[in-house]
């Protein structure tokens, strides 16, 4: 269904002020801080993956993410993500970003880390590894995605 032609500057406006609004956020500059400690975080997290110690890796996760996950599936579907990429050959840490909020969880501090990698079956492969700034004011993995 097409918009009427009458609508359009509304259209334009909404788009403007979506925009206007998601700037900040999109553009925050992370503090070196903060991505100091989170990349630390991460790539001890990453460690433990890569060397299959992957009940290690859930406990150090964030509550969150223990409590959405469950030990037993961890252990079944990290082995087998890694398993259709293989062993790890490099990995740089590609982008980052900051957000007050998360979808589907609480207002909280989250991080986002990219990774460029390549492993042994797979040569480009993206790692997105996602913290929370938890109450001890460390941070602690939330997800880690593949792609």
């Amino acid at each position: 269904m097409l918009i009427p032609k009458k609508y359009h500057i509304h259209l334009v406006a909404l788009l403007a002020i979506a925009v206007m609004m998601m700037y900040p956020t999109l553009t925050r500059k992370i503090d070196p801080q903060i991505l100091t400690s989170g990349t630390e975080a991460a790539e001890d997290f990453l460690h433990l993956v890569d060397a299959e110690k992957y009940e290690q890796s859930w406990e150090s996760s964030s509550a969150l993410m223990r409590e959405k996950i469950f030990l037993e599936v961890w252990n079944q579907q990290i082995p087998a993500m890694r398993s259709k990429v293989g062993k790890l050959n490099n990995r740089k840490q590609d982008n980052s970003s900051i957000s007050d909020w998360a979808p589907g969880a609480p207002d909280g501090q989250y991080l986002t880390l990219m990774y460029a990698s390549s492993f042994e079956k797979k040569d480009e492969v993206i790692e997105t590894i996602n913290l929370v700034l938890e109450e001890d004011s460390r941070w602690r993995v939330v997800g880690y995605f593949i792609k």
